[in-house]
């Protein structure tokens, strides 16, 4: 009896430690045939067998029904959690499951440089975010629901800082407005509000302005006097004549029309952005301008230049001029110069 008594425990015993083992090889061995992170995005309402067909269908796992069995045991699958979840090599089931249980997202890079209007705001938000570009573009154009932000469809853009935000995936358009707006305010530190101040400007327009500056000019260092001359066409009273804003009207009603050259027939397009049609600043900035350009206006050149016009002989730069007769003079070589190179 003793005998059987000592092989029955040994048989338990030796169960026991086959069934740990098991159990630990399931939860607790690494589980991964990765050699660098893999990104995995969970669409707000996945089902667990999409997560399950992602993961194999992209080879994650060397074991896929451990992971279904350790997923099961934790609830995984009745607690699916959208998100942008990222998954190291060498991860066993239990960090797997954890991670994606919890919801703990691992942030994008939200990277808003050079983009020129709400339609191309929206693509690029639309390619970085789970919401397409169709929801973004929807809050951006809606007076109703831009009223929660004290932001019209007009002056959205303006909002948009040029910088890299840390944003999660699943973020949705109205947070993100949100966010953005907290961005843009801090941005606006009290000395950049007593220099908007004291030219007469909001801060809106001063992006709005920035935009015009950085369509006009590709140079740094050229910046600052091509703010000083709109500045100086502002105070005046005098229409700005931006070639730019004529180009941006026209793309607004024809987005896919490559413009390489304004003629004047043109300059009639009506449109509020058109500034050879309406005197003062568009309605919002033409693009979102780079925070220099910002800074370009709120430290403008003084002087007393009222025109400019491309320089042939220095590329990229404006030869600038203070009387009509002398924008002429400078106009004239211009031309010149497009009609001698077929432009």
């Amino acid at each position: 009896m003793k005998k059987l008594i000592v092989v029955v425990v040994l048989l338990l015993v030796a169960f026991g430690l086959y069934w740990g083992y098991g159990y630990y090889q399931k939860v607790f061995e690494p589980n991964t045939r990765l050699d660098k992170n893999f990104e995995l995005r969970v669409p707000e309402g996945s089902s667990f067998q999409s997560v399950l067909d992602t993961l194999s269908r992209r080879q994650v796992l060397d074991n896929v029904e451990s992971f279904k069995w350790v997923a099961e045991k934790k609830g995984y699958p009745q607690r699916i959690r959208a998100g942008r979840y990222l998954i190291k090599p060498g991860w066993n089931n239990n960090e797997i499951v954890n991670k994606l249980r919890s919801g703990a997202q691992d942030p994008v890079k939200l990277v808003l440089h050079d983009i020129s209007g709400v339609y191309e705001l929206a693509g690029k938000l639309g390619k970085k975010l789970e919401p397409d570009s169709v929801e973004f573009l929807e809050l951006l154009t809606s007076a109703e629901k831009l009223k929660t932000y004290e932001v019209n469809p007009q002056t959205a853009t303006a909002y948009f800082l040029p910088n890299t935000y840390e944003v999660y995936w699943t973020l949705s358009p109205e947070a993100l407005m949100s966010r953005m707006r907290d961005e843009f305010y801090r941005f606006w530190t009290d000395e950049r509000l007593r220099k908007a101040r004291e030219m007469n400007l909001t801060p809106v327009e001063v992006v709005t302005l920035a935009s015009i500056v950085e369509k006009e000019t590709v140079k740094p260092d050229e910046k600052k006097e091509v703010a000083g001359l709109y500045y100086n066409r502002i105070r005046k009273g005098m229409k700005l004549q931006s070639d730019p804003t004529v180009i941006y009207a026209i793309n607004m009603d024809h987005p896919t029309r490559t413009i390489q050259r304004v003629y004047y027939k043109d300059l009639a397009y009506s449109s509020p952005y058109n500034t050879y049609q309406n005197p003062g600043l568009p309605p919002g900035p033409i693009k979102i301008p780079a925070l220099s350009s910002i800074d370009a206006v709120l430290n403008y050149a003084h002087h007393d230049y009222i025109f400019m016009v491309a320089d042939p002989e220095r590329p990229g730069y404006h030869s600038f001029a203070t009387t009509l007769r002398g924008h002429e003079i400078n106009r004239r070589k211009y031309i010149n110069w497009l009609n001698k190179n077929g432009l």
